[in-house]
């Protein structure tokens, strides 16, 4: 195919985003957008000259074909969705997380292999300049072997969707999923799990609505990636602010590594060597990436046939550690971990 037709759903403020990055795609071509609430589908086919608007995915099925399905809706509405537009024969992109338990996933990639269907799933922080060059620097020996990372992500909480604090939301799949996303193609699978979580404040205003809180807004996850490397990740709903800057530490035993910026928005790695160089600082900038431009990454690889470092191996192997994060904080035990993915990634670019 010379492009790639895109019907998207859930129209709301992510769908913006997106959309406003696949106009300048050359591998894309938005034909359909849907939502539960019509009037933003039809808003937004105005605002971005999408020719077809639907008040549900049944429909938009139904309407003019497309090839890849880009799921922007709800978190606990990816799995049906994401289903449903499969048995239809689409491509799959959806935002995190591609479904809500590794059942579910697990059924999701067997599906998609049948179909012979591409699944992929946010976030695409694998495919940054700044994971790139931090990855090299691993491979190249020169932080020694590094045994221990932390990463850091929080804010005060969204403003906008009650959902993110009912049942099957939550600030460890909101958030701490770029974290485990980076941590584990760095460090490779965890192998096991040992997390505290906890709903700190019990109601929030939402959108003018009173929501009592039932997923966790405040998270401490500890990996254990085998050959004693340990990465622990700390984030929630509930900080007024977090450090930008290194936002992710590597400490080696010859060296230590800090990318500077969100894993979804970097913006330099610095690099500690030798203590009289001190710190030096290298890949600065974007280079134009950013963490909606997703779906014109797995756009590219469908028209050209490039091979995609992300895997649905490996978002599958995130959904784990969550899952496991849940289960270790209710029972107060370490959870072990049975899936893998290819690794390293490196070897995808």
């Amino acid at each position: 195919m010379d492009r790639v037709r895109v019907g998207i759903a859930g129209c709301g403020s992510v769908s913006e985003k997106y959309l406003a990055r696949m106009l300048k795609s050359p591998f894309i071509e938005i034909v359909s957008a849907c939502d539960i609430v019509f009037d933003r589908a039809r808003k937004r086919a105005s605002e971005y000259g999408i020719p077809n608007a639907f008040a549900s995915l049944d429909e938009m099925l139904t309407g003019p074909p497309f090839d890849l399905f880009l799921n922007s809706t709800s978190m606990q509405s990816h799995y049906s969705l994401n289903k449903k537009a499969l048995l239809a024969g689409k491509h799959i992109f959806s935002e995190k997380p591609f479904v809500g338990t590794v059942t579910e996933g697990r059924e999701l990639i067997a599906l998609a292999e049948s179909k012979n269907r591409q699944l992929w799933a946010a976030p695409n922080v694998v495919t940054s300049p700044q994971y790139r060059y931090m990855m090299d620097v691993f491979s190249s020996g020169i932080l020694g072997k590094v045994h221990a990372a932390h990463a850091c992500y929080g804010h005060c909480g969204p403003s906008w969707g009650p959902w993110f604090y009912k049942k099957g939301g939550g600030s460890l799949f909101d958030l701490a999923v770029y974290n485990i996303t980076t941590l584990t193609g760095l460090l490779g699978p965890a192998r096991s799990v040992t997390a505290l979580m906890g709903a700190a404040i019990p109601e929030r205003i939402v959108e003018g609505e009173r929501v009592r809180v039932e997923a966790d807004d405040n998270v401490m996850l500890l990996m254990d990636h085998g050959d004693s490397v340990y990465s622990h990740i700390q984030t929630g709903f509930v900080y007024h602010a977090t450090p930008e800057d290194r936002s992710l530490e590597f400490f080696g035993t010859k060296g230590a590594m800090y990318l500077l910026g969100w894993d979804w928005g970097p913006r330099g790695v610095q690099i500690l060597t030798d203590h009289e160089k001190g710190w030096e600082t290298h890949c600065t900038g974007t280079n134009d990436y950013v963490w909606e431009d997703g779906v014109n990454y797995v756009a590219e690889c469908l028209v050209t046939g490039k091979l995609s470092s992300m895997t649905p191996e490996h978002a599958l192997h995130v959904l784990e550690v969550m899952q496991a994060a849940r289960d270790s904080a209710e029972t107060g035990r370490r959870k072990t971990l049975e899936s893998l993915f290819s690794w390293p990634l490196i070897k995808n670019f």
